[in-house]
């Protein structure tokens, strides 16, 4: 009757000996260690350390923060995020350290919940709040073995039998003191650590290599001594820009092209536009039913050239964007603009698979594909490809545009050396995988078995793997000429064509986006309506940033603007101490809660007073005007009316922050009050009938617990 539930029989004593009060019975079905010698993961931690949750920028200034994006498959990498909100004495706390280990304890993808890194060197850099770390005594089990370990199956079956899933799976120090460790001899100890560090320097030097590549690309090109004009704005004739072009917007003609371009082409050996030089392959695949393919997407595409998985599915179960077919030497570019350092040169094991429609897909006639590779990978090609890069809401390159594109035509004895130390980085860290594989099955095969073969021993493959792809780029730009430091990336003020009283005299912003027609298209809409200004109708409240320190299993929940939608307002896993944010602004009856940072512009209105702490993310606004109600605000707030305006507004690259001054100018049209009501009551009715839909999920439900426990 009840087929397809699982059901376990436990003592209530067993479940209140369990430190952490489980009662679910997967608990108890689940798969554990069963090794000779294992020691709670409590005995083994001689330190434990949640990271930071204060605000991130990716422009470098502050201190590198590491995130979860920079874990190397057991080893970590550079960070791409900063942030300069940290003291120093808090700086110095994070850094981390040689041997620690680091474990992501919360993402919305369950697989990535418990992953695992080790520090192999001490690093300036600090960490996220969603990774803690911790050191292992060296007595049980050191932290290559542990590392180890927690990435084998053995790990895994720990990690999801102590982990928590809901909004985001969850895997707390708390939840980590529970997993049984094995307990290894010293000898195997110390061959997992020797293999793992070996495995590193095969990482380092790969890494070391490419950033070598770069440097000498453009120490090639001879623009060792380039910087990118300062000057903050550029005229061009109307015969220089859109008729040409096609385009008006002020980024396309910013100086720093111009110079790039310059150089490109008064290459010694010539250029051309690459749609003279390379097949573009964007025509859509339809899967068949029943056929199994292998699908690559912007995640599985490493940092230096190379695709580091796939998803595998049938044709009907894959998603709408898997249409494009990729063949062995085809070099795969990203189209986005966030995303276009993701390119990889198709290998003989993805022959025939599929990629996202987000990639195009180039084979040269001219350019052998570690060349075309290695041009795409470098800041001058990626510059030329933000140049031509437009859209509002999915900002991407066009295949006109890239079509467009002058790539430097490189001699064919110099693409051929390009290519040798290409493949030599790719036989190279293949290496370097495969022994980190074999760390990993070794602990797996001492479980099973009592015992295991260890690797052979290597030396510096990944250190090498780096080289060789450092020198084909320093290679590439000796030739051409081109070679400087990282000014010429760096982008200038520019601004479009307003009259300085129309535009920084007024608003104090030269940027381009801000004087788009779709705005000023807006405010002519709203010159139909009375207008109010936000801070003409609301007060405002500021919550508070307790970091990451602060948070806890219990106590009053903290609602982060992840928790927040239109609709309401989501359970927190993150807590905070009731007596130590006693002073904490709680939202109140009719408080309309506005995110400022991340995804900006969603508001909500509380119903009811809730014992909650907001995020400093999220705004407090309490309407004080009698020409308003607070659900129609709330509407309006959520509309494209003030989409726009947030839009307009908002500044940041990836994470946008929305400040309280440009908040409080933002224009409100205000109806007459019998229309607001009107909207008010369909607002109410509206969310009656979402609660009452919710009552009927939570009858369902306690109707099946009822069966069960009958």
């Amino acid at each position: 009757m009840l087929e397809g539930l699982e059901i376990c029989e436990v003592s209530f004593s067993r479940v209140i000996g369990n430190d952490i009060l489980r009662m679910e019975s997967e608990f108890y079905n689940s798969d554990t260690v069963t090794y000779k010698d294992t020691v709670k993961a409590s005995q083994i931690i001689d330190f434990s350390q949640y990271g930071t949750s204060k605000e991130l920028n990716e422009i470098g200034i502050g201190y590198p923060v590491l995130r979860l994006n920079e874990f190397n498959y057991s080893f970590i990498s550079h960070p791409d995020k900063y942030c300069s909100l940290l003291d120093t004495d808090t700086y110095h706390s994070l850094q981390l350290k040689k041997d620690d280990v680091l474990i992501c304890r919360t993402n919305g993808n369950p697989k990535f919940v418990g992953r695992s890194a080790i520090v192999p060197k001490n690093y300036d850099y600090a960490f996220a709040s969603y990774l803690f770390r911790i050191r292992p005594n060296r007595k049980f089990i050191n932290s290559a073995t542990l590392v180890a370990f927690l990435n084998s199956k053995y790990g895994r079956q720990e990690i999801e039998k102590y982990s928590m899933v809901g909004n985001q799976a969850n895997f707390s120090p708390a939840k980590f003191r529970e997993i049984s460790i094995p307990v290894f001899p010293k000898e195997l100890n110390d061959k997992i650590e020797e293999i793992t560090y070996k495995a590193f320097l095969k990482l380092e030097m790969s890494e070391s290599l490419y950033l070598e590549a770069e440097h000498d690309m453009l120490d090639c090109l001879k623009l060792n001594n380039f910087k990118a004009s300062s000057n903050p704005c550029n005229v061009k004739t109307l015969k220089e820009s859109f008729i040409e072009t096609g385009r008006l917007d002020a980024e396309y003609y910013q100086p720093k092209y111009d110079d790039i371009l310059h150089h490109i082409h008064t290459y010694k050996n010539g250029s051309k536009d690459l749609g003279d030089i390379c097949e573009i392959k964007d025509e859509n695949f339809t899967p068949q039913d029943g056929i199994t393919y292998k699908y690559i997407e912007l995640a599985n595409i490493g940092k230096y050239g190379n695709i580091t998985g796939f998803i595998q599915q049938s044709g009907e179960d894959l998603p709408s964007r898997a249409r494009r077919i990729i063949n062995e030497n085809d070099v795969i570019v990203s189209s986005l603009e966030g995303s276009l350092d993701r390119c990889a040169l198709v290998e003989e094991n993805y022959d025939g698979a599929l990629c996202s429609t987000g990639f195009y897909v180039l084979k040269s006639t001219v350019l052998n594909p570690e060349t075309l590779l290695v041009m795409f990978k470098s800041p001058l090609i990626k510059e030329l490809m933000k140049k031509g890069c437009s859209g509002t809401i999915l900002t991407a390159i066009s295949r006109q545009e890239l079509e467009r594109i002058p790539i430097p035509l490189i001699r064919q004895e110099v693409q051929e050396e390009i290519a040798q130390y290409v493949q030599n980085s790719i036989s190279l860290r293949k290496e370097s995988l495969s022994l980190l594989e074999k760390a990993k099955l070794t602990v797996e095969d001492v479980i099973q078995n009592g015992g295991g073969k260890i690797a052979q021993a290597y030396s510096r493959l990944q250190q090498k793997s780096a080289k060789e792809m450092h020198k084909a780029i320093y290679l590439l730009l000796c030739d051409v000429g081109i070679i400087t430091n990282n000014t010429l990336v760096k982008t200038g003020v520019v601004c479009s064509y307003k009259k300085l009283s129309e535009s920084f005299l007024t608003s104090g912003r030269l940027d381009a986006e801000y004087y788009q027609p779709k705005y000023d298209m807006l405010f002519e809409k709203l010159r139909d309506f009375p207008t109010a200004t936000i801070k003409e109708i609301v007060t405002i409240q500021k919550s508070v940033e307790p970091g990451s320190d602060a948070y806890q299993e219990e106590g009053i929940p903290f609602i982060r603007v992840a928790n927040l939608s239109k609709y309401g307002i989501s359970d927190s896993d993150v807590k905070l101490d009731a007596a130590e944010f006693a002073d904490a602004i709680r939202p109140q009856k009719d408080a309309i809660l506005l995110s400022k940072d991340g995804s900006v512009g969603i508001a909500y209105k509380m119903e009811e007073a809730q014992n909650v702490i907001t995020s400093s993310a999220i705004l407090h606004l309490y309407v004080t005007s009698k020409d308003v109600l607070p659900d129609y605000l709330t509407l309006v707030l959520n509309s494209v009316v003030v989409r726009l305006q947030a839009e307009r507004d908002a500044g940041g690259s990836i994470i946008q922050h929305w400040k309280p001054s440009e908040i409080e100018n933002v224009i409100i049209p205000i109806l007459p009050m019998n229309e607001q009501q009107m909207i008010a009551d369909k607002i109410q009715e509206s969310f009656n009938l979402r609660r009452e839909s919710e009552i009927l999920l939570q009858k369902a439900k306690l109707l099946v617990e009822e069966i069960i426990e009958k």
